[in-house]
């Protein structure tokens, strides 16, 4: 039976071939070799897996396929071969790194507790492992057939989002990386970029300090602290506690004031922070304000507890921030164009390393 040996060589395959057609798609291509090899009915069959909303059944195909390419004791492919939850999760990850959308483990979903993935729960997926299975008539050549249309239909849903560039860490100056960041704030991202900067602005600055004590969490742009059992839009933690907590918004700072008491209570926090516009009040007025809360409320402009922290950071730690924001852009947020506004802003400043 297939080892994890093969489960290995099977991973490298899927990734070799997805990244192969991520650089240059030759879906169209794939399609024709394919259908030009296949019955009508099989190549149905693949693409209502390909179709499918439960993903793990197109991500299973893939490795099963790979396992038959890699191994020649890979002879029935309704069933989960050794080391293949392994790979499952390798591909996951692999393809969430590169825009794709995934699973954490395509078994996780399809062949947990038990080996027989041909279980009809979904005759297509089952008919295609029957037929991959029959060395009697399916050759190499079809099954290679049908592992690159495969590849190529996977990459081709990849998000476009443009790859973060390499910062030259000699330009973040104070001044040109705080105008990254205030250029960003004056775009309207339902405030994605304003959660996000500040997020990536504390890790990094969390990071500088050394201690590993500490850790950021931040949450998707569009989950509520209540669904998400945050106590803020970002948060301090260390081990299971919160020690700060952030809510930050483009919006007025007052829109913050109503559940800050209720954040504190519910979190047993000593304090909470309003990272917000302030445009309007004067420093007098919001202490003014904050003197009659019966809680340790702050209230922090948002432009300038911005450069603030950036002022905090040293080059390499601006550049860490910089990295930070585009991953939480990437992975918090659905909206390809804010990541890829963000990437153009940063070539815009100069702030991108020379290569040539």
């Amino acid at each position: 039976m297939a080892n994890e040996v093969e489960g290995s060589k099977a991973f490298r395959m899927v990734a070799t071939r997805v990244s192969r057609h991520l650089e240059e798609s030759g879906l169209d291509e794939a399609r024709r070799q394919m259908e030009a090899l296949l019955p009508a009915e099989q190549v149905m069959n693949i693409n209502a897996v390909l179709r499918s909303s439960s993903i793990s059944y197109r991500d299973g195909l893939m490795i099963q396929l790979a396992y038959r390419i890699a191994s020649p004791e890979a002879t029935n492919l309704t069933i989960r071969y050794a080391g293949a939850r392994t790979v499952g999760k390798e591909l996951g990850t692999f393809l969430k790194g590169h825009h794709i959308q995934s699973v954490k483990d395509a078994y996780q979903n399809i062949g947990k507790n038990t080996t027989n993935l041909a279980r009809g729960n979904f005759p297509e997926f089952d008919s295609v492992l029957r037929w991959a299975s029959n060395y009697d008539s399916v050759t190499d050549a079809h099954i290679e057939a049908v592992f690159d249309y495969v590849c190529a239909a996977v990459a081709a849903t990849a998000r476009p989002v443009a790859a973060m560039p390499r910062i030259d860490r000699g330009a973040l100056t104070f001044a040109a990386t705080s105008q990254v960041l205030l250029d960003l704030f004056d775009i309207g991202s339902q405030g994605a970029y304003e959660q996000f900067t500040i997020a990536a602005l504390l890790s990094a600055l969390l990071e500088q300090t050394g201690t590993g004590e500490y850790r950021l969490e931040t949450k998707n742009l569009n989950a509520s602290d209540k669904s998400s059992r945050a106590a803020g839009d970002v948060q301090i933690v260390t081990g299971n506690r919160v020690v700060e907590a952030y809510e930050v918004t483009a919006n007025d700072w007052k829109t913050k004031l109503d559940g800050a008491e209720k954040t504190v209570r519910d979190h047993d926090l000593t304090r909470v922070h309003i990272v917000a516009s302030v445009e309007g009040s004067t420093l007098g007025d919001i202490l003014r304000k904050l003197e009659g809360e019966a809680i340790d409320v702050s209230v922090l402009d948002l432009r300038e507890f911005a450069v603030s922290l950036t002022a905090a950071l040293t080059k390499p730690f601006r550049a860490r921030a910089l990295q930070r924001l585009y991953e939480y852009l990437d992975r918090y947020q659905p909206d390809v164009g804010r990541v890829n506004r963000f990437v153009q802003m940063i070539e815009e400043h100069g702030l991108k390393e020379n290569t040539e």
